[in-house]
């Protein structure tokens, strides 16, 4: 039963989530998270319910990180955790066919809570063990365009519905999965690599501060070249005047 579930699970998946439209980390994560998603399954959780339950990950993450610096690499690893049960309430959802706006709202409202508190965590932290003023600064820059490199995602995507469907025209609204998709996909995976990297980089500095400068910059490049390039297609796409 465990194996016939799996693979229906896999063949649901083979579309929305598979290589092509996904970073590589999140591609191997999103492979792991199908052999745990029969045990949630079991335990008869609605995707909702996993949703909320892994937003408390996603805090004991950022608690540990900012908090208790002595188990900073549990922290690493519980946000990782929360990144696979970031997939498993999608796998039950499509699984059982119970998907809804209102899943789909909250798990992306908890997603960008958890990754611009985890982003900030990452800073402080940083700053505790490097005391630089100026890994600091670049981090909460990082973090703060992540949030409206978001909050720009969302918002065109949404305006671009409503244009379409007052105007009668079929724009993109998710312009970035066919825009430089493969170089957001190489940014994303570079600072999730550098983040797993910090675990083993705690007590050299040196090696430390390399990751966390790869991990900002990063954060920074896709933030930037994103709202860049949502803004000179905001310019081609929403130039109706609203009905």
């Amino acid at each position: 039963m465990y194996f016939k579930i799996i693979k229906k699970i896999y063949t649901i998946n083979s579309k929305p989530r598979n290589i092509s439209n996904q970073c590589i980390v999140d591609f191997i994560l999103s492979k792991f998270s199908i052999l745990l998603t029969p045990f949630f399954l079991n335990l008869r959780l609605t995707p909702n319910q996993i949703t909320i339950f892994n937003f408390f990950v996603g805090l004991s993450s950022i608690y540990l990180i900012t908090f208790k610096h002595e188990f900073f690499q549990y922290g690493i690893l519980c946000f990782f955790s929360f990144m696979v049960l970031d997939h498993i309430d999608g796998n039950v959802a499509r699984y059982r066919k119970v998907g809804s706006f209102l899943g789909r709202f909250i798990d992306a409202l908890f997603d960008a809570i958890i990754f611009g508190l985890f982003f900030a965590s990452i800073t402080l932290y940083s700053f505790y063990l490097t005391e630089s003023l100026n890994l600091l600064i670049f981090g909460t820059f990082s973090t703060i365009l992540l949030l409206v490199d978001i909050f720009i995602l969302d918002k065109f995507s949404a305006l671009v519905r409503w244009s379409n469907k007052q105007n009668k025209q079929n724009k993109t609204p998710y312009i970035r999965k066919t825009k430089l998709f493969r170089f957001f996909a190489s940014l994303r995976d570079i600072i999730y690599l550098g983040v797993i990297s910090l675990i083993f980089f705690t007590e050299n500095l040196e090696y430390f501060k390399i990751s966390i400068i790869i991990i900002f910059l990063s954060l920074t490049i896709s933030a930037l070249t994103n709202i860049i390039m949502h803004i000179y297609f905001a310019r081609k796409y929403l130039i109706f005047r609203e009905k």
